[in-house]
């Protein structure tokens, strides 16, 4: 048992020193005076491990070990976003007309950017995770869960990630003030859209509407904190049964995957090499909801072993970070304070876990498992639900940037053996993912300035 444990040590070992040393340097505030952005741990272990890959220092066979650690880490996400939802659903119910509808702007992604995509860079299925949503740490969690990081759909929510980490809050900034001064919009449909369920964006978003507007400085602000907590609420939830399978809609309707294939057939013919085959064979195969995996290969026991022991290796990474992170910040939890944190937030996802096996095997319906990880958390965090202060309070020492930087760790170790999608689909999935930002902004103002008005409030 002791040697089945151990038998990854290495890519567990290369995983926590990428924690360790990316949460030493802690977020790194670049401000270049016009563009200005903060560098987070998490895309510190990204890089650290396309460097290394770069390099060939990390052999291919850790790459393919790693590979479905990184869904399976992706859960403790779920669980602390889940903890989120339960003790905010009142402010959903209260919260006006106007601020509910306008989260359907938020699908405004998707038909700004799978028509770039597809007829101007014809991508591949990076298009679909780079195009759903404005690609942010639920999303990242989300795709993870669904086809895996190290998909062609993963490739795409971490490209478009790297982007709004590096221009978002400048792009969203810009897209206010033009916006703001055209008269377009009304200021509190703007503020609405403001809510991207990212703090800085939102934030960048609402400064020059409130120095543009200051007799509405209030106003502005609340609407937008609203709209950004109901973004972070419902976000996994619009993503999975809205945006995701929308995407994948629009992407076969537009016939995405004949124009990808169609593509690198001309490019093959210019330059053949069995390279470029290998990379159509891979991104053309068929398209399923499952992370790169072998669980369907394995009994039950080895499945559910491999489940526990990435979950306890992952979850002390991420105690570790965050007792790193809370140090830097000058109120430090040791690991030892935050295991009864780990373990309240393990409990949804065995929980979900169970649940998720159960169902599938009593009856066809093949929900992922995230889905009822999340569900559990959420009923888990419900003011109603006897011990719910204590779930809400040890799940709130835990930060949600150390949650995310394992998985990005494991991502880093794998994602070397897909650097030629990467290189090849960088400056598509860039634009696309601008493309993203504008869609979601505008979709959302969009619908509040209509409800706003049938409400006859501006």
């Amino acid at each position: 048992m002791a040697k089945k444990l151990l038998s990854d040590w290495k890519v567990h070992a290369l995983c926590i020193t990428f924690v360790i040393i990316a949460e030493f340097i802690g977020t790194v505030r670049v401000d270049l005076g016009v563009i200005a952005f903060s560098l987070l741990p998490m895309l510190f272990v990204l890089v650290f491990g396309i460097v290394l890959a770069i390099l060939k220092k990390i052999p291919r066979e850790m790459m393919e070990t790693a590979s479905p650690y990184i869904s399976i880490a992706t859960l403790w996400l779920i669980s602390k976003t889940g903890s989120t939802i339960g003790p905010n659903l009142e402010v959903i119910l209260n919260a006006g007309p106007a601020l509910v509808l306008q989260e359907f702007g938020n699908l405004g992604t998707i038909f700004f950017s799978l028509p770039i995509a597809v007829f101007i860079f014809s991508m591949g299925r990076q298009a679909i995770g780079a195009g759903f949503s404005n690609s942010r740490e639920g999303s990242i969690a989300l795709v993870g869960s669904m086809f895996g990081l190290d998909s062609p759909e993963g490739q795409g929510v971490l490209g478009a990630y790297i982007t709004g980490t590096i221009l978002g809050t400048i792009f969203f900034s810009i897209m206010a003030s033009v916006l703001g001064a055209s008269g377009l919009f009304h200021p509190y449909s703007l503020a609405m859209a403001a809510g991207t369920g990212s703090a800085s964006m939102m934030a960048a978003s609402a400064a020059p509407l409130v120095d543009m507007f200051p007799e509405m400085a209030g106003e502005i602000t609340a609407y937008a904190a609203s709209s950004n907590l109901l973004s972070s609420v419902d976000g996994l939830y619009m993503s999975l049964f809205l945006g995701i399978p929308l995407t994948k809609w629009l992407y076969k309707v537009l016939k995405g995957e004949e124009r990808y294939a169609k593509a690198e057939e001309r490019r093959a013919a210019k330059n053949p090499d069995k390279q470029t085959a290998e990379i159509i064979e891979t991104y053309t195969a068929v398209d399923e909801e499952q992370p790169k995996t072998t669980e369907k290969q394995q009994s039950y026991g080895e499945i559910w072993f491999l489940r526990c022991k990435v979950l306890a290796f992952s979850g002390v990474f991420a105690l570790i970070g965050n007792t790193i992170s809370t140090w830097k910040a000058g109120n430090m939890l040791s690991p030892i304070a935050g295991i009864p944190a780990i373990v309240l937030l393990l409990l949804p996802i065995i929980l979900g876990y169970l649940l998720s096996d159960l169902v599938a095997a009593k009856t066809k319906i093949n929900a992922p498992a995230l889905l009822y990880i999340s569900l559990v958390a959420i009923v888990m965090g419900l003011p109603f639900i006897p011990g719910n202060q204590i779930f809400l309070s040890e799940a709130g020492k835990i930060g949600l940037l150390p949650l995310c930087t394992p998985i990005l760790a494991y991502a880093g170790i794998s994602l070397g053996k897909d650097l030629d999608g990467f290189k090849k689909n960088g400056v598509a999935i860039v634009c696309v993912a601008l493309m993203a930002f504008i869609g979601t902004y505008i979709g959302s103002a969009v619908i509040a300035e209509v409800v706003l008005k049938m409400q006859g409030l501006i």
